[in-house]
């Protein structure tokens, strides 16, 4: 792949005349792509001002993203392939399986930079999946159309790395709902039994 410092050159074309697709870029950033492909945007962004600026954008909000999990500030639904990338720029993670309708016990470290959870889901027919999270049977947020890899049989979450670090020990739950013509239905509980460190 190429560096960032060898993109948009001065001496490559002004114009485009066949723009590579975003998600194709982002797979690309993501070394999600198999040799031959890789090697053809190689040369596409060699010589397509363009594409390399809008493969800068990409990478450039990817390190935003990555600085907002370092400091434990959102919770968001990620993809594994986004794990690996992160976990392979040197971002510490610790991760969590939770089987369908299971428990975990948690905890997070102070080198801990991402905290991920991966939620066993049967998504099979699966169109759209929502997701409510619970704070002590409290449902506190609701999110639509989270994103999914049927295949991989997980959904992957990213929680708020800094508020779970501040908070007591608490038990957290999230909900999966499969959203279809039929209306709305359960896929699984997922709960969180969090340690908190204790004052001494």
């Amino acid at each position: 792949m190429i560096p960032p410092s060898e993109r948009g050159s001065p001496l490559v074309k002004e114009a485009c005349s066949a723009a590579i697709e975003e998600p194709k870029l982002v797979e690309y950033w993501l070394g999600e792509l198999d040799e031959a492909a890789e090697a053809g945007i190689d040369e596409h962004v060699l010589g397509c001002a363009a594409c390399s600026v809008r493969l800068a954008g990409i990478a450039a909000l990817a390190d935003g993203i990555r600085a907002t999990f370092r400091h434990g500030a959102m919770r968001v639904f990620v993809t594994d392939a986004f794990v690996r990338n992160v976990a392979a720029q040197g971002v510490r993670v610790r991760e969590y399986r939770v089987p369908r309708n299971g428990s975990v016990n948690c905890s997070v470290a102070p080198e801990d930079e991402m905290l991920v959870s991966r939620l066993e889901a049967p998504l099979a027919g699966v169109h759209r999946l929502d997701a409510i999270s619970y704070l002590d049977d409290t449902a506190t947020e609701v999110f639509h159309d989270v994103p999914f890899d049927a295949a991989s049989g997980e959904v992957v979450v990213a929680p708020k790395l800094a508020a779970i670090r501040a908070m007591p020990s608490h038990r957290q739950r999230v909900r999966l709902i499969a959203i279809d013509e039929g209306g709305e239905r359960v896929i699984g509980d997922y709960t969180f039994n969090h340690a908190g460190h204790q004052a001494t």
